[in-house]
């Protein structure tokens, strides 16, 4: 074999950890009443293939796009999906402190690994954490722009138009990359007018 035996046995522990992403659900969803809604693994695996996409059509470096999407919400196996939201009354926890247990529980995710892919991974959520490269500014962006995609799907199925419309307030101040920008104005008026609705349009 050309990887040690204990090396795989990290990778594999690792992977048991990492995989319980597929059952955290998305508390966004969840708050608006949405049944049976995609999970944190579903969502991350949108931001890898959203941002690869957009990344190659904007000269950038796709694959690390696709690697900060894919590890972006790794630390929520620990933390859970702690909900952004408009009105900062209701969110559970506060931004700061949200960030800093992130943090803490993605070297807790980390840690089940050796040190070179420690190291690696390190590196990726180091540079998104950051945002100082234009690829991570982009998979963050991503990431909001997602659930205003996933809205195309759920939107029909919430009563309430106010907590549609938080989806896009929350979002709108956190997006200023161009082509992030024609795609979540060209989703919000598409939603907005499937369902009639006049404000913030």
């Amino acid at each position: 074999m050309k990887v040690k035996k204990e090396e795989l046995d990290r990778i594999l522990n690792f992977m048991v950890e990492a995989d319980r992403l597929k059952e955290v659900k998305r508390s966004g969803w969840l708050i608006s009443n949405v049944k049976n809604p995609e999970h944190v693994g579903d969502h991350s695996y949108s931001i890898a293939l959203l941002s690869y996409i957009l990344a190659k059509r904007m000269n950038l470096d796709a694959n690390r796009c696709m690697m900060m999407a894919l590890l972006h919400d790794i630390n929520e196996v620990i933390t859970g999906d702690i909900a952004t939201r408009h009105n900062k009354k209701n969110q559970k926890m506060q931004d700061r402190e949200k960030k800093m247990a992130e943090r803490r529980n993605e070297l807790k995710m980390i840690s089940f690994l050796g040190d070179t892919d420690k190291r690696n991974i390190r590196k990726f959520l180091d540079e998104l954490y950051s945002e100082k490269t234009a690829e991570a500014k982009l998979v963050k962006q991503c990431d909001k722009l997602d659930y205003v995609i996933q809205l195309i799907n759920y939107s029909k199925h919430m009563k309430s138009d106010e907590r549609v419309d938080e989806f896009f307030l929350t979002a709108d101040p956190k997006i200023d990359i161009q082509e992030v920008r024609y795609l979540f104005n060209k989703v919000k008026t598409r939603i907005y007018v499937e369902r009639k609705m006049e404000r913030s349009m």
